[in-house]
């Protein structure tokens, strides 16, 4: 079964998949730019747009791993998969430790364990509810900063993986344009998470294959699941991430990847100046130039469905 914004969902009732996505997104301090409003109305228009675009290739499950204090908005989500029938997955959890970011974490860390308050954070949302929606999480968001794990970083990695262990969670990572995805699974290893239910994401960014195969033999999943993104400075053009990609696939590793695009469906705050991004375009694009390249509708099933319900399934609440 998977835990969806509506309840349990049994794995059956799914046909594609999404694993790394939002619906909305903020960055901290967007509550107060007040040229830039948020608007749930527009928000929902936007996403009913988007999510319509994604159900014409038979999506019915995203994953949406927005965390906590960037603008998650659990409300729109129930509405959106009460409307469209799609399910949503929502994120607990926190974001990098960057300017303004986790400023709550730092400012209780003077007088308080950061770990343990992640911990009954993560918790709460995952057994109780996220607030009073009656939602719960179905998945931890962590995340490392560009070539670093920052101290707070780490905290909220322990306290992650304490809870995923506890209950049997999937936990997917944010890897800064790429990086830190080896050390991250060190912390991983450290702490004693179990591999399989883990995603590794943004390898989509990350050019060294060896690398990611490694990742992959040692049991952790790989998200390649930023494809449409080119306004991050250094990263892979779309045609290399599915060079890459096809290369992985080629040497077996079908079974470890999920696929996605990192879209934002509306912003919270000032509208990106960069070329809108659309969360068709795995369909659209790089799922025919699989096929014409030898990958069977085997491990295309697989990478679009079969390995996210896997990391997914809740064996026990």
């Amino acid at each position: 079964m998977i835990q969806t914004v509506l309840g349990m969902v049994s794995e059956d009732k799914i046909k594609k998949t999404l694993a790394h996505e939002h619906i909305v997104f903020g960055k901290a301090g967007f509550y107060k730019d007040i040229d830039n409003c948020y608007n749930r109305e527009i928000a929902y228009k936007n996403s009913i747009e988007r999510i319509n675009m994604i159900k014409k290739c038979d999506v019915n499950l995203l994953v949406d791993t927005t965390p906590i204090e960037w603008g998650r908005d659990v409300e729109l989500m129930k509405k959106l998969s009460e409307d469209t029938d799609v399910n949503i997955v929502c994120a607990t959890g926190f974001f990098k430790d960057e300017e303004d970011m986790l400023a709550i974490l730092k400012s209780l860390s003077y007088f308080d364990s950061v770990e343990e308050f992640c911990k009954s954070v993560f918790e709460k949302e995952i057994i109780q509810g996220i607030g009073n929606t009656g939602v719960k999480a179905g998945i931890i968001k962590v995340a490392s900063s560009l070539g670093q794990i920052k101290p707070l970083e780490r905290e909220i990695f322990k306290a992650a993986i304490c809870v995923a262990k506890q209950y049997d969670i999937a936990i997917t990572t944010h890897c800064d344009r790429g990086t830190m995805a080896t050390e991250q699974v060190k912390l991983f290893e450290k702490e004693g998470a179990d591999a399989n239910n883990i995603i590794i994401g943004h390898m989509t960014s990350n050019t060294d294959l060896q690398e990611i195969m490694n990742i992959a033999d040692k049991g952790y999943n790989v998200g390649f699941d930023q494809f449409g993104i080119l306004s991050i400075p250094g990263i892979p053009t779309d045609e290399e991430k599915m060079t890459n990609l096809l290369e992985l696939l080629k040497n077996g590793y079908g079974e470890k990847i999920v696929l996605s695009h990192d879209c934002i469906f509306d912003r919270m705050g000032y509208v990106s100046k960069s070329k809108p991004r659309y969360p068709d375009m795995i369909f659209n694009r790089v799922v025919p130039f699989l096929k014409e390249n030898g990958i069977s509708d085997e491990i295309i099933n697989k990478i679009t469905r079969d390995n996210l319900l896997k990391i997914l399934e809740r064996r026990h609440n």
